[in-house]
C-alpha cells in the first residue's frame, strides 16, 4: 500500500472523510493487532522459559540421587520362579517388586545450634542433628509421605580428623554424624550419605538443614500451630502442662519442638513423639495459611534463609513449588520401628531390620504383576 503524505491525508480528511476515518479504524486495527502480537509473543517466551525450567528443575533433581536405587537383598525362591528375572528386582513375601524411580526423596534436619555456620573451621562442628526426617513425592500416587528418624539410631558414622581427613567408620548415634564436618554443606552432605545408607542405599534428590532457633519464625509465620500437649513440660515452659490443648507461639513452639528430657531414657523417643505430632498439625494449619496468602511461601522462605543450609537450587525449586499443589500429604509420619538402650549413659535406638525392610518396600516399590 503506497504511503500517503501528510499533506495528502489533510486533502483527503477535507475532501472524503469517510475514505479518512476507514484509514484511521485500519491504523487503529493494526496497532491492536501489533500489540496483542507481543503481547503473545511474551506469554509464549514467558511459558516456555517456565517449561524449560521447570523440566531443568526435575532433571537437575533426579540427576542429584545419591544412589540408583536401594539394594535390598532378594528371596531366591521367588527369583528362581520368575522365567525372565531382570536386574533391579527385589522377590520378597512370595513377590516380585520393582523400585519407583521416579519417587523424589528429601533430606530434612533440624540442627541444635543457633547458627549453621561453621563452628570450628576445622572440620569438626559442635552441632548435631536433633530431628531428621525424610519427605518423600510419589509422582504416581501424587502423596507426600514423611519418614522419622530417631536422632539416636545406631548407624554407620564417618569419622573424621580435626584437619577434615577420614579416620575410620563407627557404630553411634546417627546425629553425631552431622558434627564431623562444618557445621553447613559438609555436615548435610555426611547426614545425606547415614541416612541413604541406613535405608539400604536409598536415593536422596537435596538435603535442607535448618537451625532449630528457627521454629519459633516458622510457627509464627503460618500463625502458630495447635497441639495437645502430650508430656509435662513447664520445667522450660509453664505453658507446656500435659494434656493442655493450645496454640503453641514464639518460645512455646521451640521448647515443644526441641526439648528434651536427658535424665529420662526416652528422652529422645518423647521429642520424637512430640515432633511428629508438631508436624502433623503443621501442615493443616500451613495450607491453610498458604491459601490465605499466596505469598506466604516466599515469605516464609526469606525468613528461613538465615538459617537455612540447603542444596535445592531455584529451578528445582520452581519445579517443586509447580508440581507440590497436587499432592497429598498422607497425615501419617513412619516412625521407625525399633528398641531403646541406655548405653555408657547414652541412649541407643536399634532399628528392626524387618521392619525397615518393610517400610522401603511399601514406600518406595511397586509390585511387578507375574
Amino acid at each position: 500500500m503506497e504511503k500517503m503524505s501528510k499533506a495528502d491525508l489533510e486533502k483527503e480528511e477535507i475532501l472524503n472523510p469517510e475514505k479518512a476515518e476507514k484509514r484511521r479504524r485500519r491504523k487503529k486495527k493494526a496497532r491492536i493487532m501489533a500489540v496483542v502480537t507481543v503481547i503473545c509473543v511474551i506469554l509464549v517466551v514467558c511459558c516456555t522459559g517456565f517449561i524449560v525450567v521447570r523440566a531443568m528443575g526435575k532433571n537437575s533433581i533426579m540427576s542429584k540421587a545419591t544412589s540408583p536405587s536401594p539394594s535390598l537383598s532378594t528371596d531366591l525362591n521367588v527369583m528362581d520362579k520368575v522365567e525372565q528375572w531382570q536386574d533391579g528386582w527385589v522377590g520378597y513375601n512370595g513377590k516380585v517388586y520393582e523400585y519407583n524411580d521416579d519417587i523424589m526423596t528429601f533430606l530434612v534436619l533440624g540442627i541444635d545450634k543457633k547458627s549453621t555456620s561453621p563452628q570450628t573451621g576445622s572440620g569438626i562442628s559442635n552441632s548435631q542433628a536433633d530431628a531428621i526426617y525424610l519427605v518423600v513425592m510419589n509422582p504416581h500416587t501424587k502423596k507426600v509421605d514423611l519418614i522419622a528418624v530417631n536422632r539416636d539410631t545406631i548407624a554407620d558414622v564417618d569419622v573424621y580428623s580435626q584437619p577434615g581427613a577420614y579416620a575410620n567408620t563407627i557404630k553411634t548415634q546417627i546425629a553425631l554424624q552431622y558434627t564431623y564436618g562444618d557445621g553447613k554443606a559438609k555436615s548435610a552432605q555426611l547426614m545425606e550419605k547415614a541416612v541413604s545408607k541406613l535405608f539400604y542405599q536409598l536415593p536422596i534428590h537435596g538435603y535442607v538443614a535448618i537451625s532449630m532457633d528457627a521454629i519459633p519464625t516458622i510457627n509464627d509465620t503460618i500463625g502458630g500451630v495447635e497441639v495437645q500437649c502430650l508430656q509435662d513440660l513447664t520445667e522450660v515452659d509453664p505453658l507446656l502442662k500435659q494434656g493442655e490443648s493450645l496454640k503453641l507461639e514464639g518460645q512455646s513452639a521451640f521448647w515443644y519442638v526441641k526439648y528434651k528430657d536427658v535424665n529420662a531414657s526416652h528422652g529422645s523417643s518423647d521429642r520424637l513423639e512430640r515432633q511428629t505430632q508438631y508436624i502433623q498439625s503443621f501442615v493443616g494449619q500451613a495450607k491453610s495459611a498458604f491459601k490465605a496468602d499466596v505469598a506466604m511461601p516466599l515469605t516464609l522462605f526469606k525468613k528461613l534463609s538465615p538459617y537455612m543450609v540447603t542444596d535445592i537450587k531455584a529451578d528445582e525449586v520452581t519445579y517443586l513449588v509447580s508440581t507440590a499443589a497436587a499432592y497429598k500429604f498422607s497425615g501419617e509420619v513412619h516412625n521407625l520401628a525399633g528398641e531403646s538402650k541406655t548405653e555408657e549413659g547414652n541412649e541407643a535406638f536399634y532399628v528392626d531390620d524387618s521392619a525397615l525392610y518393610q517400610l522401603v518396600i511399601d514406600l518406595f516399590y511397586n509390585e511387578v504383576p507375574q
